[in-house]
């Protein structure tokens, strides 16, 4: 699973300047747009054009350890192995209906998407 640095380094390929990536919120104008699957989205789908050959798909997440689903089809969240703090760890949020991406941190108890590196 990446770190957040290497979350960093890649939204920094895509175009987010050093000061941006070390960000939390909304970051970014197209970055976003450049991780996400061009045709498997609800949509909108803006700024989509998977120009990082990243693929993104929406998996949506689960909140806490109860059994609450949201986003399946609107939304990516992507873990980062990085913590933040002792309950939280660093995400990416990627939604169908705009081109940046978000970096912030969640509850670890949370289920968000993993990537392999």
């Amino acid at each position: 699973m990446p770190t957040d640095e290497e979350w960093k380094q890649l939204e920094m390929f895509l175009g987010l300047s050093r000061t941006e990536a070390d960000q939390a919120g909304w970051r970014g104008t197209d970055e976003g747009g450049k991780m996400k699957e061009t045709r498997l989205w609800n949509s909108p789908n803006t700024g989509a054009t998977n120009e990082s050959g990243f693929s993104a798909l929406p998996g949506g997440y689960r909140v806490g350890t109860g059994a609450y689903y949201g986003d399946m089809v609107w939304a990516a969240y992507f873990w980062s192995s990085t913590e933040q703090g002792s309950y939280g760890g660093w995400d990416r949020y990627l939604p169908c209906n705009t081109s940046g991406v978000t970096r912030n941190s969640y509850y670890k108890r949370s289920g968000f998407s993993v990537v392999g590196v």
